[in-house]
């Protein structure tokens, strides 16, 4: 009887199984397609778009690396500097939030939180004229000061939430052992938020590392370009180099990749922390 349930619970999730496979391909096709240009010259590229070619153009990758080397650096750079801020000030402001009692706090919250629903590109002229008064065009601090800025609403939302989700017990015990209020939160409930920061700074490097809009707008010097707006490098006026140009694309993934290889599990882990408050 087991055994037929069983066969019976399969068979009705053949349905959803295909639908998730149909998902997977319709996702990888199009990173097996870059991985594929990316071995082609130009040549290959106009003749057979779809299929690879031999000889595999292997020289694409080191001729990408030459000249967006440069770029990753200064995308380390920019991110983790973004990373560092947001995420010092999204956990002060979040712990804040979460355990102080004070006039309006809830007001003050929301009305924080909805710049959420504000379109960033709706706000992209305004940012322009002030970080122009202010002299920080086509400087480093016109990156990160706007990054850091968009990415507080969402990270300050999240670490308040799981910061609410903390057991009272564990800051009574560390309040009745003559802990003050920045130890509590430096020794206390940092080291446990260690999950939610991992979310916090992994979403902020996939909005920083791939970030087009902003850097076109205000960094012109090669020199300081991000690596999105680095890869516009191998295109030109009359001719686009495609093979190189995916291998970039290729290259300028692996970052990202390791990264998320690497946390995955603290990620997983601080999304799901927080939704039950206990």
């Amino acid at each position: 009887m087991r055994k037929q349930w069983r066969l019976g619970l399969g068979n009705r999730d053949l349905p959803f199984q295909a639908v998730l496979v149909c998902f997977g391909i319709v996702t990888f096709f199009p990173l097996v397609l870059v991985v594929i240009t990316s071995l082609k010259s130009n040549t290959q590229f106009y003749h057979n778009f779809w299929l690879p070619e031999l000889p595999f153009q292997l020289g694409n990758y080191s001729s990408a690396f030459r000249i967006i080397w440069r770029y990753i650096v200064n995308s380390v750079l920019y991110s983790g500097s973004t990373i560092c801020l947001i995420a010092v000030i999204a956990s002060v402001a979040g712990y804040v939030f979460a355990r102080f009692r004070f006039p309006f706090k809830t007001v003050i919250f929301l009305a924080f939180i909805t710049l959420i629903m504000v379109p960033g590109v709706l706000t992209l002229a305004p940012r322009f004229v002030l970080v122009r008064d202010l002299g920080m065009v086509n400087t480093p601090l016109a990156l990160i000061s706007v990054w850091v800025s968009g990415g507080l609403v969402l990270s300050t939302w999240l670490m308040r939430s799981y910061f609410e989700s903390l057991p009272q017990e564990l800051f009574d015990a560390a309040y009745v052992d003559g802990a003050a209020e920045w130890q509590v939160f430096t020794y206390v409930s940092v080291p446990l938020a260690r999950p939610m920061i991992a979310t916090v700074a992994m979403t902020t490097l996939i909005g920083t590392w791939n970030d087009l809009i902003w850097p076109l707008v205000t960094i012109t010097d090669k020199s300081k370009m991000p690596l999105a707006q680095g890869l516009m490098q191998f295109s030109s006026a009359y001719e686009t180099d495609w093979g190189t140009l995916f291998a970039g694309y290729v290259i300028s993934s692996i970052p990202l990749l390791c990264v998320f290889a690497v946390a995955m599990r603290q990620f997983i882990s601080g999304l799901t922390s927080g939704a039950v408050k206990a």
